[in-house]
């Protein structure tokens, strides 16, 4: 035990005895080093620190290489989005929100072993959200993420985002952030870290799944990192689908003909349109006509 340790040592090492996970006791062992006395008397004492947790690291790693050598993949289900971040940042809390998924959630650190996946159904769309175990996990794996077509960073301060962003160097996705636990602070806590998030410009939102805060408004940011437009068809006399096409940005009327049935478009004579794309309701355009979110077009056939 070194000499004139203070009590932040002496709490790390209790946490540490009390550990029953590696990645547990590498977090302690790291508190400790960090809050363990730096002089002469200690330079031993901190380098046995140093050498144990080395050791757990490369154990870390050696259970990581056996448990990825057996692991099972994930199929990818249309627009997938990988939800990543530290341990109790609210990652399984905010899944259970966006999706159908039933994760375990706990305030015990490291709580999810392996990837959980849920669907979300927002506004007519369609996208897999799938939870990675804890950046610094045993469990973590970051090659979901890297082929993911957004990320989602779930972090609880604006610090946290570019630790996070360093690892992801790989990955092609369009990266979301939500900043969480905003219930725990106070209407100037929150108006200061809206103002931070609009002058820095940052693709985030601060939510909370405690109150629902601004938790429509993270889902119709994954809608918007999706780069697709929804387009209602409908027969002449009668009304819209319900359920909308989903097709990608800038498609034309013939996409929207060719995704009802391929061929489909050689047998339209005319197209009527109504929505964004439009100048006045039931506006008669062409098979080239670029087509906006939420458009009905309106086929008459030969």
């Amino acid at each position: 035990m070194p000499i004139n340790a203070g009590y932040e040592y002496f709490n790390a090492e209790k946490k540490y005895f009390a550990a029953k996970t590696t990645e547990e006791q590498i977090a302690c062992l790291e508190e400790m080093i960090r809050a363990a006395p730096k002089h002469k008397s200690s330079e031993n004492f901190v380098a046995e620190l140093k050498n144990r947790l080395r050791r757990l690291m490369e154990k870390q790693e050696k259970a990581k290489k056996v448990k990825s050598a057996g692991k099972k993949g994930i199929k990818k289900e249309g627009f997938q989005v990988a939800l990543l971040g530290f341990t109790n940042s609210g990652k399984s809390s905010l899944l259970a929100k966006l999706t159908n998924a039933h994760p375990q959630i706990s305030p015990n650190p490291f709580t999810t072993k392996s990837p959980e996946i849920g669907t979300l159904s927002y506004q007519g769309i369609k996208a897999q959200i799938v939870d990675l175990p804890s950046i610094g996990s045993e469990n973590f794996d970051i090659g979901i993420a890297n082929t993911a077509d957004s990320i989602l960073i779930v972090v609880e301060s604006i610090s946290d985002i570019e630790k996070i962003s360093s690892i992801l160097h790989k990955a092609s996705g369009k990266q979301l952030i939500a900043i969480s636990k905003c219930d725990l602070l106070n209407s100037e806590q929150l108006r200061k870290l809206e103002e931070t998030i609009k002058s820095r410009k940052l693709n985030a939102v601060p939510i909370s799944t405690i109150n629902n805060y601004n938790i429509e408004a993270l889902k119709y940011l994954i809608l918007k990192s999706m780069n697709v437009i929804r387009i209602y068809t409908k027969e002449p006399g009668k009304s819209p689908t319900k359920e909308p096409s989903v097709l990608p940005i800038n498609s034309t009327v013939k996409d929207a003909a060719e995704s009802i049935r391929k061929g489909f478009s050689l047998t339209v004579k005319e197209t009527r349109i109504t929505g964004p794309s439009s100048k006045f309701p039931n506006q008669k355009v062409g098979l080239e006509h670029i087509l906006k979110d939420l458009d009905i077009v309106e086929f008459h056939t030969r």
